[in-house]
């Protein structure tokens, strides 16, 4: 009977550390940019919503991952072609180099992103899709604020 308490204290640990993390079954905003362009017209890129699920700290922190990786969807389908993957991630090319937990642990305030191997990053339209990502992705429990965003170019 002594070792009753010994266990539960152990059990008690072990469960508080799988509570340390968010599993997510959710979505992530990802920068497309459209097939028939080469991007650097201005309406090139635009939003594209796609499932995730992830495991990571904040709530947010699965699409903190998936915005810059690739992701991969099947192509030629209904064509009659081989079925391939191809990656529709516009962001593959950037980085995040730092990410700021807001104060509540529910997002994060503050993103850098560096994006100076995009060679699209200097376009407008391109430029505007990464910001309405982020805005997307990491809403702030403050409806009045957005996710401050530094681009490094």
């Amino acid at each position: 009977m002594r070792f009753v308490p010994a266990v539960l204290f152990v059990l008690s640990l072990i469960s508080s550390t799988s509570h340390a993390t968010v599993d997510a079954n959710t979505r992530v905003a990802l920068v497309v940019q459209d097939i028939q362009s080469e991007g650097t017209e201005p309406d090139a890129f635009f939003i594209e919503r796609a499932p995730i699920i992830g495991c990571y700290g904040l709530p947010q922190g699965p699409a903190l991952q998936q915005w810059t990786a690739e992701y991969k969807v099947p192509t030629n389908v209904g064509c009659g072609g081989n079925h391939v993957k191809v990656n529709i991630n516009a962001l593959t090319c950037a980085k995040v180099v730092s990410a700021k937990e807001a104060p509540d642990y529910m997002s994060f305030s503050e993103i850098t992103l560096d994006i100076s191997r995009c060679s699209t990053k200097h376009n407008p339209g391109f430029i505007k899709a990464v910001r309405a990502s982020a805005k997307i992705n990491f809403p702030q429990s403050n409806k009045k604020k957005v996710v401050k965003l530094n681009l490094i170019k």
